[in-house]
């Protein structure tokens, strides 16, 4: 009997004992298995690194800040930006370091979460206004929401610490450009270029600027640099050269530049018309007349509603001494011509070509 109850006496204490046993085996294990999914993720190896963390248990992770930093840079590495973000809101908050937060800022504009992404930044920038790459994410979410006067004004801020970053005096150019400020604009970019940023962008902004403040000239070359950038394959540089071109008298060139936005680019009606209205006024200036009444022929297709466009067929018409097409325009002209605005100068217009029509039709000979 005696023999019986010590056997279950025993029983009982070694139980605890065992489950304690178990229990520590249980975190030593955990240990081994955060331990290699650490070593995995410094090596890159984020396959078998979320094999080892998937067998620890969430009190382990939150319990051990290391580790979740580890997951959350695993979930970072991997394009899972939900999970990233996720992840770095377990740490405490009196763990939390600058790191993290600029983690959690990167997550957060990754997702598209703006306002987050904007109260981080401010946090951040406040406790380091010289944190460059935190203020050129900043002012390139600005410029790409269309808000570059706060690109301007974030950038600015910092230029005054640290004239020298180029990310930053990158979207202040560009933020200047985007408000028109030309003249900035092209000292900004040129000064990139000095330092080693001569490409696409910097060519067609310095070009395009130029050519806004009446240089066309001076335009061109950055221009031609531009369409040599992108091999041919975009459209804007084509077109601000063809404009360039045209204002510069090479009408050729300027045509052909021209023709090529429209092989490259889809249908769009504001485009189309500003290409071949431009490609009409080069023909006019060549005094080709019925080339040019083609290309002003082809710009009803976009805007048929625009009294102008037929005018200036009817100009065209009358350079060839075509009489009846002067007046067939002529009419279309005036049977729109209430969309013109109510300005002296339209008042005139319209009284002129009633008059024209009126002779013609009397007089046309053709």
């Amino acid at each position: 009997m005696l023999k019986l109850i010590f056997t279950s006496l025993f029983l009982m204490y070694l139980y605890p004992i065992t489950s304690k046993a178990e229990d520590n085996n249980s975190i030593a294990q955990q240990r081994i298995w955060a331990a290699k999914g650490d070593s995995c993720v410094q090596a890159y190896d984020f396959f078998h690194a979320m094999q080892f963390y998937n067998n620890l248990t969430e009190e382990f992770i939150n319990q051990n800040a290391s580790v979740t930093r580890n997951i959350a840079e695993l979930y970072r590495r991997t394009g899972n930006n939900e999970a990233w973000l996720n992840r770095l809101l377990y740490l405490h908050p009196d763990s939390m370091t600058y790191n993290d937060l600029r983690l959690m800022f990167f997550a957060n504009k990754n997702l598209g979460k703006e306002d987050q992404m904007v109260i981080l930044a401010d946090t951040i920038l406040r406790a380091n206004p010289y944190d460059s790459e935190i203020v050129t994410s900043m002012a390139t979410y600005f410029n790409d929401t269309e808000h570059p006067d706060k690109a301007l004004a974030i950038c600015g801020d910092y230029m005054q610490r640290d004239s020298t970053n180029l990310g930053v005096m990158r979207q202040y150019g560009y933020a200047t450009y985007l408000l028109g400020n030309y003249e900035d604009a092209i000292k900004t970019y040129k000064k990139l270029e000095v330092n080693g940023f001569e490409n696409y962008e910097s060519a067609l902004i310095i070009g395009y600027s130029l050519l806004k403040l009446d240089s066309a000239w001076n335009a061109r070359p950055y221009l031609r640099k531009a369409v040599e950038k992108r091999k041919g394959k975009e459209y804007s540089s084509y077109l601000h050269l063809g404009n360039a071109n045209i204002a510069c008298g090479e009408y050729r060139e300027g045509i052909a530049n021209l023709e090529k936005v429209i092989e490259i680019i889809t249908p769009d009606n504001e485009l189309y018309y500003s290409i071949y209205n431009s490609i009409g006024e080069a023909f006019y200036k060549q005094q080709q007349y019925e080339k040019a009444a083609k290309a002003f022929l082809e710009c009803t297709k976009y805007k048929s509603d625009n009294p102008l466009v037929y005018y200036n067929i009817a100009q065209m018409c009358k350079g060839m001494k075509d009489d009846k097409r002067e007046i067939k325009y002529s009419k279309k002209f005036l049977d729109i011509s209430h969309h013109l605005a109510d300005t002296p100068q339209n008042k005139e217009l319209i009284q002129s070509v009633e008059e024209r029509v009126e002779y013609l039709s009397k007089h046309a000979t053709k």
